[in-house]
Parts: C-alpha cells; sequence; structure tokens
C-alpha cells in the first residue's frame, strides 16, 4: 500500500548511512547492517505528499552536510551519480509544470537497473528559501535502460512548480526501490535555484559585452585595486594573454567616418552640407595627385561641401572651387591645424575625404594612428583614471581601429566616429593627460599570427570577462545556440580588480548588482516586437550558460510556443540590459 515518507526517517536513515562510512575507517568496529529502507521505497506513491510533516528549518543543509560526511573519510560508495547537464528554468509561473532534460553519469561501481524488483529512478524534492523541505517526493521518472558504470544517460522529465510565489530550491536525486535515495548513501544532489513568480526579475553585474579589456578592470589593476600595481603592458596581458605588443611606428593612417549615420558621440552629424575652416587657411587639392590645386583659403575662411546628384560640390567665398564625381580632399596648410567642422561642432587634425557615395555626402577623417587616439582616448576613459589604465586603453583602442582597417575591402572608411565603432571627437577634446598616455604608446599595437588582434572592451565585464565565441560568434547547435570556437588570443578571465576600482567619486558604479523586472505580459510584447512570434502567456525562463556564466541564449516558454533566443541579442537590444551577465536571484 502507499505509504506517506515521514521525514525524521528518511534523515536517519540518511545519517545512518555516513556513520557507517565513518565507522567503516575504524580498524576494531564491527559494522551492524543498515537500516531496512525498502518500506519507505518499493511501493511509494508516484508523488508522496509530506505536508503531513512539519518541514523543519535547515531540511536541505542537513541533508548536504550528511552526503558531505561520508566524502571526507574518503569512502567510495557502490551508488554514485553526477548531473552534467539540465535545461530546468530559472523563473516560472506558479503551478505550471516544466518540461527538463538532464543527463545524468553512473560514478559508482554498481549499474543502476532500469526494471526487476529494484529499479534505479530520478525524483526530486523542492526546498524553500530557508531549507524547509515543501515538497519531498516529486514524480518519478524511470531508466529508458540499464545504466553501466561509468555510463550516461539523458531523461527527459516533466516538474510541477511550486503553487506559491517564491525563490525555491530543485534538487534532483536518484532513488533505487528497495534500498534508498542515492543522497541517503552520500551521494550529492544537483541542486537548481528557480524562482517562482507573475514575471521575472533580471539581478545583474557589469556594463556591456564583458569580452576583452574590462575599462573599470584596467583601472583596478592600475590603482592596486587587489595587489600590486600593474603597467600598462601588464594589464594588456591579463586580458588578452596570446596576444603581442608590437611597434609599427610608419602604421598606415585611419580613415574615420564623419557624416552620417555617425554622431560623434555628441548627438550631431552631416547631412548634405559640410561647412569647413581652418586658423592657417585649407588647400582643396585631387585626392589622386595632391599636387592638383582646386582652391586655398585664408586663415579661418571657410569652405562648403554639399551634395548634387552624384557629384560633390565645393564652395569658397569666390564660389564653385570643385563639382564632381571624383574624391578631393582637403589638407591644412599649416599641418598642425585641426579642420573644424561646424555641424559636428568639433575640429579634427589630418586630412579630410570628400565624396558622394551611396546617394549621400561622405566626410572621412584621415588621420594618422596616434592622432587618431588622441580623440579616441577621452571619450572612451576618463581622463583622469590611472595614467597605467589609460596606457592599456590607448593600445587596446588604437589595435581595434587598425583590426577593422584590416577587414576594410572596398570600403571608404575604416572605422565610424561614434559608438558603433569608437567614440572619436578629435583634437576638441584632447587634454594633456590623455594625450601622455598615447605619446608613451606611440604605434603600439597587440597583434597575432602577424595581424592585429580584434581587440574589444567594455564598461564592466561584472567579475570575469567572457569568450567571444559565447557572445558575438554563438552558434546553432540542433535546438538551441551554442558557442563557437573564441578568439586564440582572448579567452574568458577572472577580473577581482574590477569588483574592487574605484577613483576619485567612489567605488565602480557597475559592480554593485542590478535589477530590472519584466511582467509575463512585457516579455510577450517584446518577443512579438522583435521577433514577431507571440508564444501566448508566458510560463517560464531559462538560460542555456556559457563556461563564463553569461546566457548564450535564453529560452522563453509560452502557452503556444517556446523560443530559443541568442542571448546577447535579447538581454541587450530586445530588453535593454546594462549587460548580460545576469540571473533571476541576487549574486
Amino acid at each position: 500500500m502507499d505509504i506517506g515518507v515521514p521525514r525524521f526517517q528518511v534523515l536517519l536513515g540518511m545519517a545512518f548511512s555516513a556513520l557507517l562510512a565513518v565507522l567503516a575507517m575504524q580498524p576494531d568496529v564491527v559494522l551492524a547492517m543498515p537500516p531496512d529502507l525498502s518500506r519507505h521505497s518499493v511501493e511509494a506513491p508516484v508523488a508522496l505528499a509530506i505536508q503531513e510533516a512539519t518541514p523543519r528549518a535547515g531540511d536541505l543543509v542537513a541533508a548536504r552536510k550528511i552526503a558531505s560526511a561520508a566524502r571526507v573519510v574518503g569512502v567510495t560508495p557502490e551508488l554514485g551519480s553526477s548531473y552534467d547537464h539540465t535545461t530546468a528554468p530559472s523563473a516560472v509561473i506558479a503551478g505550471a509544470e516544466m518540461p527538463v532534460e538532464i543527463r545524468i553519469t553512473n560514478t559508482g561501481v554498481r549499474p543502476w537497473p532500469a526494471g526487476g524488483d529494484h529499479p534505479v529512478q530520478l525524483g526530486y524534492h523542492w526546498y524553500d528559501a530557508d531549507g524547509n523541505t515543501i515538497l519531498w517526493d516529486g514524480a518519478r521518472d524511470a531508466l529508458s535502460s540499464d545504466v553501466a558504470s561509468g555510463q550516461a544517460t539523458t531523461l527527459n522529465v516533466s516538474v510541477r512548480a511550486p503553487q506559491n510565489n517564491g525563490t525555491y530550491t530543485l534538487a534532483w536525486d536518484l532513488v533505487q526501490e528497495g534500498t534508498g535515495w542515492f543522497s541517503g548513501n552520500a551521494v550529492a544532489m544537483k541542486t537548481e535555484r528557480i524562482v517562482v513568480g507573475d514575471g521575472v526579475t533580471l539581478y545583474g553585474k557589469g556594463w556591456g559585452h564583458g569580452v576583452g579589456l574590462s575599462q573599470w578592470g584596467a583601472q583596478g589593476w592600475a590603482e592596486g585595486a587587489v595587489g600590486p600595481r600593474l603597467s600598462g603592458e601588464e594589464i594588456l596581458a591579463k586580458y588578452f594573454p596570446g596576444a603581442d605588443l608590437v611597434s609599427l611606428p610608419s602604421a598606415p593612417s585611419f580613415r574615420v567616418l564623419l557624416s552620417a549615420p555617425s554622431n560623434g558621440c555628441v548627438g550631431s552629424t552631416i547631412g548634405d552640407t559640410a561647412s569647413l575652416s581652418s586658423e592657417g587657411g585649407m588647400r582643396l587639392v585631387n585626392d589622386a595627385d595632391p599636387t592638383v590645386v582646386y582652391a586655398q583659403t585664408g586663415p579661418g575662411q571657410l569652405m562648403r561641401a554639399s551634395r548634387s546628384g552624384a557629384s560633390v560640390v565645393v564652395t569658397d567665398g569666390r564660389g564653385v572651387a570643385y563639382a564632381g564625381r571624383d574624391p578631393v580632399r582637403l589638407v591644412p596648410v599649416q599641418s598642425w591645424d585641426p579642420i573644424s567642422i561646424a555641424e559636428k561642432g568639433l575640429s579634427y587634425r589630418g586630412d579630410l575625404w570628400l565624396q558622394v557615395a551611396g546617394g549621400s555626402l561622405t566626410v572621412v577623417n584621415v588621420v594618422s594612428s596616434d592622432d587618431y587616439m588622441r580623440g579616441v582616448l577621452p571619450g572612451e576613459m576618463l581622463p583622469f583614471w590611472e595614467i597605467e589604465a589609460l596606457r592599456a586603453q590607448a593600445v587596446t583602442a588604437r589595435t581595434y581601429a587598425a583590426w577593422k582597417q584590416s577587414s576594410a575591402g572596398e570600403r571608404e572608411w575604416d572605422v565610424r566616429d561614434d559608438t558603433s565603432d569608437q567614440c572619436y571627437r578629435g583634437q576638441s577634446v584632447e587634454t594633456e593627460r590623455t594625450n601622455t598616455a598615447v605619446e608613451s604608446t606611440a604605434g603600439q599595437f597587440l597583434f597575432y599570427d602577424g595581424q592585429p588582434i580584434r581587440a574589444m572592451f567594455s564598461s564592466a565585464n561584472g567579475g570575469a570577462s567572457e569568450n567571444p565565441g559565447c557572445v558575438f560568434n554563438a552558434i546553432r547547435v540542433g535546438d538551441t545556440w551554442g558557442c563557437a570556437e573564441g578568439w586564440p588570443y582572448l579567452t574568458s578571465v577572472p577580473d577581482p580588480a574590477e569588483l574592487a576600482a574605484y577613483d576619485k567619486r567612489g567605488a565602480n558604479p557597475h559592480a554593485e548588482l542590478w535589477s530590472e523586472h519584466f511582467s509575463g505580459a512585457e516579455i510577450r510584447a517584446h518577443i512579438i516586437e522583435d521577433y514577431g512570434i507571440d508564444i501566448g502567456r508566458f510560463v517560464s525562463m531559462g538560460f542555456n550558460e556559457s563556461p563564463g556564466g553569461r546566457p548564450i541564449s535564453v529560452v522563453v516558454r509560452g502557452s503556444d510556443r517556446s523560443v530559443d533566443l541568442h542571448g546577447g541579442q535579447f538581454l541587450r537590444a530586445t530588453l535593454g540590459l546594462r549587460s548580460t551577465l545576469v540571473s533571476t536571484t541576487p549574486f
């Protein structure tokens, strides 16, 4: 007949198993036979209700301590298991059925029979946030076949969520009918934290994609937040361990797109007209042959470039200086003078390249790699930060632009002047401190296998950088997403200095836990808007996580259908989160 399992008997059996393991190590102790647990499991019902017994605080803690006691004395039980993969969601509505795939390996000596008088089955327990038992014996699932020692098996099970909102622990546990639960024989359970509620609250740390150099991390390493102060070169080695630091004094100039859609990180762009001037005057020359001069202005005098059909038209105070489809170049008479663009509200070192391309006036700043960095560094890192952090950022940003240049192909420009590449505001934002950092790293790049690396950086990674193969190059693997091969010069590394970093304003704000709540209806609406899919009523959300802890993909299940969405795209673009280092519980 069906018999409910009183909790004290289960824990007693678990404690007795651990005691036997300890006594087995004592030379003069005669071991008694273990208690017969068969009457508690042979004919147990599919879902044993334990509500008759009052839950005690710390049941989960006690079970874990008992399971670990035997492992401490080095006893290898005949029964053993390890849990590798599960698709349990991180958040679910109350009372919902959760389809879960779980992979288990037999690490014990004894095989697991699927049938007979003593079959091994998979069960689960629910505990509340305080470790009290909510449900001891969830629905059990049978093995499809016997599992020999060392073999693995995958089960597809259905788990019912608790009926009340809250944070719970789902503990997976194998049971052998007529013998007892594996956790009673010092076999650790697999536990997963699951939030039951009407929507999803996402907790996160960091700001940005988390790949490559962390700017707050560089600041922390430079100021010695977790140890000795590091130089810029040592900081680069932390974040790009497989790259070589090389010096290229004669590196080619960069071509920076200043016209639409670029906005220079100040919200201003160039449409079909650009108003140009330079303190020492300018020359308008043929791009292919700079000895051909079309016009020259005096100090501070204005030239205006505009589009007329497929041609670029340049006028000065005397009229049309040039009209044609060939590109032209505007050069300052005094090479050290910047050229100002009224529409941008900024001035730029180097030359300006003008042409109509793609139906628009295209304005490109042709500038040396180091002068480019003078205009980038103040926009990407605070000028008052540690000089070694600024030096590391300078090399990283210079290398990124060189990588973009190497893949530009037939494009008229290498990088944009906004956050789609790097925030470049030219000579107008230069500071003495950032210029010092640029000069001390002049011509330095990070290379791998003879080529500039894709030197990525973000504001803060949340305490660990991420494998780019899981962020930028994630690929479809069957019905879900997986990490593609990463980059050999960049791996996922812990970043304790970022969490401890500070500046004159205080501690790193991105090391603090932030949270955003989304109702089920909001999640449904976002998916309809961005993906054109209606999942129906929201049921659950789960994460397919990378080794670094960020979701490669997010699985959202609804009443009508489920979707498996690219993690970075869904979390940052669709939901607008600051980073992808997120969880449904505080961490």
